[in-house]
C-alpha cells in the first residue's frame, strides 16, 4: 500500500489515542501505510468538482473516516445556495467513492442530496421561525429541530398546542416539496429559554446545514435534561398534526438516568414486595422510555422489570415480570399502575405494550 502524504491542515485527527487506536497505528506503521490525513482525498474531490461543476463547488472542510484506514468525508459549499452542504465520501487511495457506481455518479448524487437537504432545512426554519420559535439546531437527518420553550405544569398544554401549529406548517411545507415523504410522526426538542445565548457556533461562512447540525452545538444542547415532543401526523389529505395526542418525555444525560434507575427501584420495591415478598428488580429502568403523563411535567410513567425472586446461582435478574409505574421525574414517589406477566416471546425477547 502506498504511503499517503502528511496532513497540513485541520484534517488531522487529534487526541483519540486509545488502546484500539494504538494497535491500529502499530499495524499501519508495520505495513508502511498511513491514512490519517485528508489531503489526497480533498485533492480528488476538487478534481471531480472542477470536472463536473466548474466554479460551483468549494471545499470547506474534511474529516477522516474512523475506524476505516483510508477515505475522508469532504464537505463542499454550493454556489448560489448558501444553505446547501455537499457531503462527499471519497477514498483517493482506492479510487472509490460512496453513493454511486462511480465517483462522478456519487458526486452528482451528493449534490442532489445537498439541494434536497437545504430545501428541507428552509422548510423547517420557515415553519418554526415564522411562528415565534426560531430553530436553534437540528439533528443530521434534519428531522428533529431544537427550539426554546418554557415547559411547566401551567404551560405544557399551551406549549404543545402552539408548537403543534408550527409542526403543522412544517409538515405542510415538507409535503409540498416531497408529497410521498410525509412522516407518521414529527419530533421537536425543547431547550430551556436562554439556552441559545451560550451555544457553540460553527463559522458563519459555512453552509447553513453545517452550522445547524454542528456537533459541539448539538452536544451542548443534549448536555442537560430536555423535553422531546412527538406529534402524530394524520394520513388525510392535509396531513393533520394532532397536537392533542402529542407524547412528551424528558431526556437526561446518562449519569442522571442511572441515578433515576436507582431511585425508582428503591421507591417501587416496597409496593412490589407486598405481592412478591422476594422480588428483585433488574436495574436500569431509567435507560428505557419514560413518558410524561398528559397535562403535567411532574409525573411520568414507564416500566420497571423485576423477578419474583432472585435467580438461582447468583445470576442477574433480567426481568420476567414488568410493573407499569408512575413516579416524579427524579424517580421518587413511585406507584404501581399494573403488573404484566407475559412480557417475553418464545425466544425470550422483551415485548411490552405502549404505556
Amino acid at each position: 500500500m502506498g504511503r499517503r502524504r502528511t496532513a497540513r491542515g485541520s484534517g488531522r485527527r487529534k487526541g483519540r489515542v486509545g488502546g484500539s487506536l494504538v494497535a491500529l497505528l502499530v499495524g499501519l506503521l508495520a505495513t508502511g501505510c498511513a491514512a490519517f490525513d485528508t489531503d489526497d482525498d480533498v485533492r480528488r474531490a476538487r478534481e471531480l468538482a472542477d470536472e463536473l461543476y466548474p466554479g460551483e463547488l468549494e471545499v470547506v472542510g474534511a474529516r477522516i473516516l474512523f475506524p476505516q484506514t483510508s477515505g475522508s468525508e469532504v464537505t463542499l459549499s454550493l454556489a448560489g445556495d448558501p444553505d446547501a452542504a455537499v457531503r462527499f465520501r471519497v477514498d483517493a487511495a482506492n479510487d472509490r467513492c460512496d453513493g454511486g457506481p462511480s465517483c462522478t455518479d456519487a458526486l452528482r448524487e451528493a449534490v442532489d442530496r445537498a439541494r434536497r437537504e437545504a430545501g428541507n432545512l428552509r422548510a423547517m426554519r420557515g415553519a418554526f421561525d415564522g411562528c415565534g420559535h426560531p430553530v436553534l439546531a437540528t439533528d443530521e437527518k434534519l428531522a428533529a429541530p431544537w427550539i426554546e420553550a418554557r415547559v411547566t405544569d401551567e404551560t405544557v398544554d399551551d406549549v404543545l398546542t402552539r408548537v403543534g401549529a408550527c409542526a403543522q406548517r412544517w409538515v405542510a411545507a415538507r409535503a409540498a416539496q416531497a408529497p410521498k415523504g410525509t412522516p407518521e410522526w414529527v419530533t421537536v426538542n425543547f431547550a430551556a429559554p436562554g439556552t441559545a445565548e451560550d451555544l457553540p457556533a460553527a463559522k458563519s461562512a459555512l453552509p447553513t446545514v453545517v452550522r445547524f447540525t454542528h456537533g459541539p452545538r448539538l452536544a451542548a444542547l443534549a448536555h442537560r435534561p430536555y423535553y422531546v415532543a412527538a406529534f402524530p401526523v394524520g394520513d388525510d389529505a392535509g396531513h393533520t398534526v394532532d397536537a392533542g395526542s402529542a407524547r412528551l418525555r424528558i431526556v437526561s444525560p446518562f449519569e442522571e438516568r442511572q441515578a433515576f434507575s436507582r431511585r425508582v427501584d428503591a421507591s417501587v420495591l416496597p409496593a412490589l414486595r407486598a405481592t412478591y415478598p422476594d422480588a428483585v428488580t433488574s436495574g436500569g429502568a431509567g435507560m428505557g422510555v419514560w413518558r410524561l403523563e398528559r397535562g403535567t411535567v411532574s409525573r411520568m410513567r414507564g416500566y420497571v422489570l423485576f423477578c419474583e425472586r432472585p435467580p438461582a446461582d447468583g445470576k442477574r435478574c433480567l426481568g420476567d415480570l414488568a410493573a407499569l409505574v408512575t413516579s416524579d421525574p427524579k424517580g421518587r414517589d413511585a406507584e404501581v399502575v399494573r403488573i404484566l406477566t407475559d412480557i417475553r416471546d418464545e425466544r425470550g425477547v422483551l415485548r411490552l405494550p405502549p404505556q
